[in-house]
């Protein structure tokens, strides 16, 4: 392992404020050290996105165990983090760390670390205590700091750029899979590294299925829905939108639950704020749905925080815990649904930021029942 991180720069915005939070978590939960297992997580707290590697923060160093392939890559990262590469196992670096930074009470990520894994570590790191740690990253990852608020917008925008040229070519007859697939490429054209999850693109009866997938059997057809459910994955992080049209003309039964979703969903959106509960965003919505006498026909949560991860918290659903409220930094999906089985579905989807006076919607794409027929 390289030398002290006494003798290191300190870390630069924005990853010195995360570290400082997530020490003071520590704290909290009474460990010296966290094992960070979770590649997001060691995204949030570094540039660094490469697999099979974890780190250990204490109170004053922070150490990055990767291996030889990743060698020239995290190289740079020397100057504020200290880094140790294993040619063996994972576990058995992670003792050899632990045994070094003098560490008596290492914590865990309890809601990743695999059970084989946690007993290979605690073998490794030789009679120190394990402490199984709960969400100490994901409630911080929750709220999101301006760099990251930026980063998503750039998603919005490139998500949004990729669905305006790919509308530009489309054309009755064409299958599910081929507007799935160049929607993808025009996203990765403008800057996506991926997107942020496998493309949804329902055509006709299909859109009633809230995670379908797309095929090259289905084609479009005038007269029926479609239904897209696609985000961009920027510098790491996920963006999220759904939009549903009519193809041609607008059937009936989708016009009359086209309505009514975004109806929910305007109201959705306008209960949120800080310290408003999650509960209540979502019953906001749901009420509009259920008055309706559709709330049979929409049976998920309204939405749920988005970042590194396409799903994370909070989650905006009636399960939510009581004390689950939403805070300025958040970034929350709002998606509510209707689906009708051999008919077809409606769902309006937009990413919505947290503020510290009520919300500001990040995507702008037209959802009006105006807006809703194609070609």
């Amino acid at each position: 392992m390289t030398a002290s991180g006494s003798t290191r720069s300190s870390a630069p915005p924005p990853y010195a404020a995360r570290l400082t939070r997530l020490r003071q978590a520590m704290r909290n939960a009474e460990v010296d050290a966290l094992l960070i297992s979770n590649a997001n997580d060691i995204r949030y707290l570094t540039p660094f996105s490469g697999e099979d590697s974890a780190a250990i923060l204490t109170g004053k160093r922070f150490v990055l165990i990767s291996d030889s392939r990743f060698a020239e890559e995290i190289e740079p990262l020397g100057q504020w983090i200290e880094i140790a590469l294993r040619r063996g196992p994972i576990a058995a670096k992670i003792g050899e760390v632990a045994g070094d930074l003098k560490v008596t009470r290492l914590g865990v990520q309890a809601e990743h670390l695999p059970i084989a894994q946690r007993r290979n570590i605690a073998k490794a790191v030789d009679g120190r205590s394990i402490v199984d740690t709960e969400n100490l990253l994901s409630t911080l990852r929750a709220i999101k700091d301006e760099v990251e608020v930026q980063i998503i917008r750039k998603a919005v925008k490139c998500q949004q750029e990729a669905l305006e040229a790919t509308l530009a070519d489309l054309r009755a007859g064409q299958s599910e899979s081929q507007i799935a697939a160049r929607l993808e490429f025009e996203m990765k054209q403008r800057g996506a590294s991926d997107a942020a999850f496998s493309t949804n693109v329902s055509a006709r009866t299909n859109s009633s299925k809230p995670h379908y997938r797309p095929s090259e059997r289905v084609k479009l057809a005038r007269g029926k829905a479609l239904l897209i459910d696609w985000g961009a994955r920027v510098e790491g992080y996920c963006s999220d939108m759904t939009r549903t049209w009519a193809v041609g003309s607008m059937p009936r039964a989708i016009g009359q639950i086209y309505r009514i979703v975004l109806d929910a969903q305007l109201a959705g959106i306008e209960a949120i704020g800080p310290g408003v509960p999650c509960r209540e965003v979502d019953a906001a919505a749901r009420k509009i749905i259920d008055d309706a006498g559709f709330g049979e026909n929409y049976g998920h949560g309204l939405g749920h925080g988005i970042g590194l991860d396409v799903h994370e918290s909070p989650s905006l659903s009636p399960r939510a815990e009581e004390n689950d409220v939403l805070k300025a930094g958040m970034v929350v999906t709002v998606e509510p649904g209707i689906y009708l089985p051999g008919v077809g579905g409606v769902r309006i989807e937009d990413d919505v930021l947290v503020t510290d006076k009520g919300h500001r919607v990040l995507s702008d794409w037209p959802k009006g029942i105006e807006d809703a027929v194609l070609l």
